[in-house]
């Protein structure tokens, strides 16, 4: 019964605005919360409450309303979670296989058995009949996994280099600490649902996710054949750990010249102890980007083509 009532909410109501439609969830979500929180725990279950609020909030916005981009980006996010939504009211799946552009879905805990949500990307022609590289991507602090793929700008960049991409949730506030698992849950399964041949794997992370990115390599850094650091830096205490295990590893390191939360002087620091350490480091700044992944799109795109491609760049314009 919660399932039809749902799809009539989702799909039937055809007048309703998008915000109305997530308020409408987010009060069927409310009233089986308790149910809710024993498929996904109880400690996120409301996360994914609030993400329903939080987006008919910005939709509302009249800022929202103005700015093309930004509407995009939301109602697109808006949609994801609203599937993330709908698929733990009725407890019900989406194979992974199965999503085609952007989606949702949910990969079972190898650590307590819960079903916790990733954020997908797979190219609209894709077939098992030929492999195409994967990225497991690593959102910022506060952020949603839905926010990585909801974006056109970051479709388009997966879809002109033929990527299969996976945001896992993971449910550390901070640095994904106790979630580690939940990153390597989601790209078993990733695995197991896509063709992607092992030497073409990468580890990407944004902001806080770019900080994180080299202590969840370092649990199995043979699985990557690339990091890429967006707005992040390597942690102090991992550095020698990096260095002495990760020789056989590609890095790619982004950073906007105006970033005010991660200085751009630590992505820099980070890219030369990489080189003098002898490792394979590309280096990008982009010129007046800031802490926003929009904003660095364009070094984006081009560090993400050099990845694929093998191509490692003389850091910092040598």
């Amino acid at each position: 019964m919660v399932c039809v009532v749902l799809l009539g909410l989702a799909t039937g109501a055809v007048a309703a605005s998008l915000p109305q439609r997530l308020r409408a969830v987010a009060d069927a979500y409310y009233a089986h919360a308790p149910a809710i929180a024993t498929i996904t725990n109880r400690y996120s279950a409301m996360d994914f409450y609030q993400r329903l609020l939080d987006d008919a909030g910005t939709l509302s916005d009249p800022a929202t309303q103005q700015s093309p981009v930004r509407l995009q980006i939301v109602q697109a996010q808006a949609q994801l979670d609203l599937s993330l939504a709908q698929q733990l009211l009725s407890n019900t799946f989406v194979p992974m296989q199965s999503i085609r552009g952007a989606g949702e879905t949910f990969v079972r805990s190898s650590q307590d058995g819960t079903m916790q949500p990733v954020a997908v990307y797979v190219p609209q022609n894709y077939t098992r009949n030929g492999g195409l590289p994967l990225v497991i991507f690593l959102h910022g602090r506060l952020q949603p996994e839905s926010q990585l793929v909801a974006p056109l700008f970051m479709q388009e960049i997966a879809a002109k280099n033929d990527t299969i991409v996976v945001a896992p949730y993971g449910r550390g506030y901070y640095d994904f600490a106790g979630s580690e698992s939940d990153v390597y849950d989601a790209y078993d399964a990733a695995v197991k649902a896509f063709a992607t041949p092992p030497a073409r794997r990468y580890l990407i992370g944004f902001s806080m996710g770019a900080v994180s990115v080299f202590k969840i390599a370092l649990m199995h850094a043979d699985d990557w054949s690339a990091l890429m650091s967006i707005a992040g830096a390597l942690p102090n205490n991992e550095q020698y750990s990096v260095v002495s295990a990760m020789h056989n590893t590609r890095f790619y390191v982004i950073t906007g010249d105006r970033d005010a939360i991660v200085a751009p002087t630590n992505s820099i620091a980070t890219a030369k102890l990489l080189r003098n350490a002898g490792l394979a480091i590309s280096f990008y700044e982009q010129t007046d980007g800031t802490h926003s992944l929009y904003s660095l799109r364009t070094v984006v795109q081009r560090a993400w083509s050099d990845m694929l491609r093998g191509v490692v760049r003389p850091p910092l314009g040598e």
